[in-house]
């Protein structure tokens, strides 16, 4: 998604034609947990910086998978978000009730590979070009 995922923005996004929206996965140990809910808790200092976040982590998954409270608080610091109420966030139990109520959604409505995609009701799994996305937003099918 992440190659598509700047033509998808520029394209369509900014156009008013698709809005984006990110579905934790909390399959891959606690750090699964740990980095959806330091980009949701990013997000809600500003949306903007929830997709920031989440590039920063997804380009150094190496060090996301063993890192400790202190790298995610040290992002978000980084990224210029308010260092107390990121902390706050983050260590509180409010995000990881949401986080956990997200997963069980997708879990329930089948989702189980990363990347899934739902563009206009169709669901795609694995990374896609533009080309497909754009199809579909379009209104064509692949």
């Amino acid at each position: 998604m992440l190659g598509a995922e700047k033509d998808i923005v520029n394209n369509h996004v900014l156009m008013g034609q698709v809005k984006m929206v990110f579905w934790p996965m909390l399959d891959l140990g606690p750090n699964s947990e740990n980095a959806a809910a330091a980009a949701f808790c990013a997000g809600e200092q500003d949306p903007a910086k929830f997709w920031e976040f989440h590039q920063t982590l997804f380009e150094d998954q190496r060090t996301v998978y063993l890192a400790r409270r202190d790298y995610f608080v040290q992002t978000a610091a980084a990224l210029g978000l308010d260092g107390p109420a990121f902390e706050t966030c983050f260590d509180g139990g409010a995000m990881r009730t949401l986080l956990a109520e997200l997963d069980a959604t997708r879990r329930e409505a089948g989702v189980r590979q990363r990347p899934t995609f739902d563009v206009n009701g169709q669901r795609l799994l694995g990374s896609q070009p533009y080309e497909t996305f754009a199809g579909i937003i379009n209104g064509a099918r692949p």
